[in-house]
């Protein structure tokens, strides 16, 4: 697992390292990045559990495993990481390919002070084209 970002080449790593395991779609790395006590903000989310904010690891678990269960591919191709330190934020940039859509796509994650992620939020669906 990836130490929390300090500048541009670790937030890089990090995204890098979080894109994998989404394509691996190995949830149990991803969720191995946040807090136990996370939030995690999605349109998607609002449509699979009625709520657009998530809250908890084990919430979190369930929300993905039934959010990737109805998609027949993913693949996410990275595009950028941008972090600030003063306010422990980084902001990936990527291409959601998803089945047959191929979407915009950014997440913000925050980070607590030992290195995990204590809120996300995912921004997407304007087409890739």
């Amino acid at each position: 697992m990836p130490a929390m970002p300090t500048d541009g080449d670790t937030a890089t790593r990090w995204a890098e390292h979080w894109i994998a395991a989404w394509n691996a779609l190995d949830i149990e790395a991803v969720l191995a990045l946040f807090a136990d006590d996370c939030r995690f903000r999605s349109p998607k989310a609002a449509i699979i559990t009625g709520h657009g904010t998530v809250i908890g690891k084990a919430a979190l678990r369930d929300y993905w495993t039934r959010a990737v269960s109805g998609i027949a591919s993913l693949h996410f191709r990275f595009e950028s990481a941008h972090w600030d330190l003063h306010g422990r934020t980084l902001l990936i940039r990527y291409i959601a390919e998803l089945g047959p859509q191929r979407l915009l796509a950014a997440e913000v994650f925050d980070f607590n002070a030992d290195g995990f992620v204590i809120c996300g939020t995912a921004l997407y669906g304007a087409p890739a084209d």
